[in-house]
């Protein structure tokens, strides 16, 4: 009878990963209290000690080594029982991938691009994650999601990123607004009026870090809006202003809906990529599925 269950090997595994009880519960998605609990009961039930706490860090023990290595050969064989017996018997079992694509939705473009990938890969399928309130490359690195379509500078050691296509960050407000005339505008034309933004956690290269800092000011009313879409309705009816994606609000800006701005005389140039681990299971699947994602949009954009 086996004295272990399924999450306390999910549960060594994570922290092995991510080092303390805060990081690895957020991974998991639990609290740090459920996760201590787990890890009491899993010494309980082996009577063993598998964590010593050096400082902030859990430190793991000979025994607790063992056990986070037997995690990943344990967890990776029950994924591949439960794909190949969800597949039919005469089809190559199907890989699940979760695609991250945060505030900016892509839904108007991405599904062209998931067809091309079904037509060269039939047995991959794809489930779109929304309820992650963490920045795509954090979510990446937690495992929350398996591909993030995702804009911004990065350079992580362990997520590899494929570049789709560049783009630029401009300024929109409705098409009879004081700014819609302007050739360009800078940080100071936004202070009039309330921010609206999909969030407030700080990503690395968007305006927080191109324009609020370098400028020295930054809104002082925000309005937070969840979603792209949602944030181009309401500049759209006079709510405040707002910076997006230029392909982003295109549509919009061409049925004259909106009026969108260049930010500055060099403008504020953002480059989308596709992201995963490069340490993921599937790791060759993903590889393939960014670069027609890449292949695609070099073509589209």
């Amino acid at each position: 009878m086996l004295r272990l269950q399924i999450n306390h090997y999910r549960m060594a595994q994570a922290i092995k990963t991510h080092g303390t009880v805060t990081a690895a519960a957020q991974a998991l998605g639990l609290t740090q209290s459920a996760l201590s609990h787990q890890i009491a009961e899993a010494e309980r039930r082996l009577g063993r000690k598998l964590f010593t706490r050096v400082g902030r860090r859990l430190s793991l023990t000979s025994a607790g080594e063992f056990l986070a290595a037997s995690a990943d050969t344990i967890l990776m064989e029950a994924e591949l029982a439960e794909s190949t017996l969800m597949a039919s018997e005469d089809t190559e079992p199907s890989e699940i991938i979760r695609i991250g694509t945060f505030a900016y939705s892509c839904y108007r473009w991405l599904p062209q691009v998931l067809k091309q990938v079904r037509a060269d890969m039939p047995h991959v399928l794809f489930e779109f994650i929304t309820d992650t309130s963490k920045t795509p490359l954090r979510s990446v690195m937690d495992g929350d999601v398996d591909v993030a379509i995702a804009a911004g500078r990065m350079n992580p050691s362990n997520v590899l990123l494929t570049p789709l296509f560049d783009d630029e960050l401009v300024a929109i407000c409705p098409p009879d607004h004081r700014l819609a005339g302007q050739q360009q505008v800078e940080a100071r034309d936004f202070l009039q009026d309330p921010f609206i933004t999909y969030s407030t956690v700080y990503e690395v290269g968007f305006e927080e870090e191109l324009l609020w800092r370098p400028s020295g000011c930054r809104p002082v009313k925000y309005l937070r809006a969840g979603l792209t879409e949602a944030v181009i309705e309401l500049v759209k009816a006079g709510f405040g202003l707002s910076i997006l994606s230029r392909w982003a609000v295109a549509e919009h800006v061409q049925a004259g809906d909106l009026a969108s701005v260049r930010i500055t005389r060099q403008g504020l140039p953002v480059r989308w990529n596709c992201l995963y681990r490069h340490s993921h299971q599937n790791a060759r699947t993903l590889d393939s599925v960014s670069h027609t994602i890449s292949t695609w949009c070099q073509k589209h954009f």
